[in-house]
């Protein structure tokens, strides 16, 4: 996700990244067999971090070239060190690839990030879910109109999702941690979350949660590049507590129900994380790298610990072209992307 700050800091890094006071800086050389691919995934331990460095194990073994994993902060480092030329695949979300695509990034304002080329889709970035009190009547996002609503401080999702369809909430942005204090207090009606984390309330402060419906999500995937459905993550079910029972006391029928795993809740909003190559890439290595994603989506997201979304319409991709060799490959699973998407 992008975030909404810190541009000074963020135009500097763009500097060094960028190389932009090295005459010729840009794309990777269009030599179509590259010494080594290095792909730029995210920090260690981190749900893309594990997805990434997965996707590396298995390139590995098909591009014909050396294949290494550049461990880095995340979408917009990569998507400068795609520019630069400096890795040839990395992780990024949509929203930032969209926006360095039209030279409105944080990076570099005003340059636009012309070399980067679509993949494949690879993982939620951050998934819209809210939680509101069970006794609070709140059930579906369009009664949260008119409610307070709390955000977490570097939520740059709930609020634009909340315009596209025309909600009009009072967000407070603070630290999650003190949310469930904040809806005791009764100071706010329901939480956004959109964190990979899961996310859940205190025993002692029963809640629902509910993300967007199918309507909802098609509403604002129209509205913002990136934005699909993707699935809730929720937290597991807490183990009841286990008593020695003697055999010939029959069990209390006044003793608290088993615990049971939280309901499932239908897949949500989410603003995906797509694998992003250079525009110098071989074809060859982009179909390859495109077909791993694609025939490899459920053990990748197990290596990374993701609930599996559902299945993934490319061609909701609007923020990028897509590279060639990617496009080659959705075709051989029955995908045709248009020629003016091609670059």
């Amino acid at each position: 996700m992008m975030p909404s700050s810190r541009a000074p800091f963020l135009a500097g890094l763009a500097l060094l990244l960028l190389g932009l006071a090295v005459p010729g800086a840009g794309a990777q050389t269009t030599d179509p067999k590259p010494r080594e691919i290095i792909v730029a995934t995210a920090p260690v331990n981190s749900p893309l971090g594990r997805w990434g460095g997965a996707f590396v194990e298995r390139l590995k073994t098909d591009a014909g070239v050396p294949v290494s994993e550049a461990i880095t902060a995340g979408a917009l480092p990569n998507s400068a060190l795609l520019q630069s030329g400096r890795v040839a695949i990395g992780l990024v979300s949509l929203d930032v690839a969209g926006a360095a695509w039209e030279g409105k990034g944080p990076m570099a304002p005003g340059m636009k990030f012309d070399h980067l080329r679509a993949l494949a889709p690879v993982a939620p970035a951050a998934v819209l879910r809210f939680v509101a009190p069970a006794a609070g009547g709140i059930a579906n996002a369009s009664a949260l109109a008119g409610k307070r609503v709390a955000l977490a401080t570097d939520d740059a999702l709930t609020e634009p999702m909340l315009t596209a369809l025309g909600i009009k909430a009072t967000l407070r942005r603070m630290p999650l941690g003190e949310v469930a204090k904040q809806l005791a207090d009764k100071k706010i009606d329901a939480v956004a979350v959109t964190g990979l984390a899961p996310f859940a309330l205190p025993p002692e402060q029963p809640a629902v949660t509910f993300g967007l419906t199918v309507a909802e999500v098609a509403t604002v995937s129209a509205a913002i590049p990136g934005v699909a459905a993707a699935a809730v993550p929720l937290p597991p079910a807490a183990s009841p507590p286990t008593q020695p029972v003697e055999p010939s006391v029959p069990p209390d029928p006044a003793a608290p129900p088993a615990v049971v795993p939280p309901l499932p809740v239908p897949p949500s909003a989410g603003m995906w994380t797509w694998l992003v190559a250079t525009d110098a890439l071989p074809e060859d290595v982009a179909r390859r790298a495109t077909e791993i994603a694609i025939t490899q989506a459920a053990p990748l997201a197990e290596a990374a610990g993701l609930e599996l979304s559902p299945a993934f319409d490319p061609l909701t991709n609007h923020a990028l072209p897509f590279h060639r060799g990617a496009a080659a490959a959705w075709a051989a699973h029955g995908v045709t992307v248009p020629a003016d998407q091609v670059r």
